[in-house]
């Protein structure tokens, strides 16, 4: 009996997971973030009454003990999970200035150092057909636009200026969260998502009526990548 001996082929494939060149989520790539915000401590009124008159009148103190305006400029990482969710962890350098009432009105300059590892979730699917047109011969014109909304917590590190830690003042560290919702603008090769936020963050330094001092923030950001 004669044993004969074959050669059998082989074939083994693998399948890698991938994002095309040509779909709406590039890969994971680094942008940079420019915004304006303003935000507001507030305080509930209070009645102080006026032991100075016959008839006692209330007198009523303003509900806003702080006020901040700046800006922000920051760069941050965009990272896509699947085609509607997206971290994106953003660290931003704050430049503002202050205004507190307590109970006189103290003016200062501050710095922050924002960290916020938020996600943005997408609202719909992409709308992928250009609507937006730049230049006739359509050499950059807008590819696909979603909406989404953002959250994030938020660590932040604010130093004020000289003049007023020698007040007696603090530096603050603010721990909060934050919500917002942007629009994700596909052109060719740029990127550029507009987006408006609220910020809540609280702090245990410079406290307010014994408690713990929250910010209320509005900030309007354009991000590009």
């Amino acid at each position: 009996m004669k044993i004969q001996r074959y050669i059998v082929p082989m074939f083994v494939s693998t399948n890698l997971l991938g994002q095309s060149d040509a779909g709406l989520y590039p890969e994971i790539c680094f942008g940079l973030t420019h915004s304006a915000y303003t935000s507001m401590c507030f305080q509930t009124a209070t009645n102080l009454q006026n032991t100075h008159s016959e008839n006692a009148t209330s007198q009523h103190q303003s509900s806003i003990t702080e006020s901040n305006t700046g800006f922000g400029i920051g760069f941050f990482l965009y990272m896509p999970l699947n085609d509607g969710l997206v971290f994106r962890p953003k660290l931003e350098g704050l430049f503002s200035t202050n205004s507190i009432s307590k109970p006189l009105t103290i003016y200062s300059t501050s710095f922050d150092l924002k960290f916020s590892p938020g996600f943005c979730i997408a609202l719909k699917t992409a709308d992928e057909h250009g609507v937006v047109y730049i230049a006739r011969n359509m050499s950059c014109y807008l590819t696909s636009k979603q909406p989404y909304v953002m959250l994030s917590p938020i660590i932040d590190l604010k130093k004020f200026d000289e003049g007023f830690l020698n007040k007696g003042f603090q530096n603050e560290l603010a721990f909060g969260f934050c919500i917002g919702y942007g629009i994700n603008y596909q052109f060719h090769g740029v990127n550029f998502a507009p987006e408006i936020s609220y910020n809540l963050t609280a702090t245990a330094q410079n406290k307010i009526s014994e408690s713990n001092k929250m910010m209320h923030t509005i900030t309007f950001a354009v991000n590009m990548y």
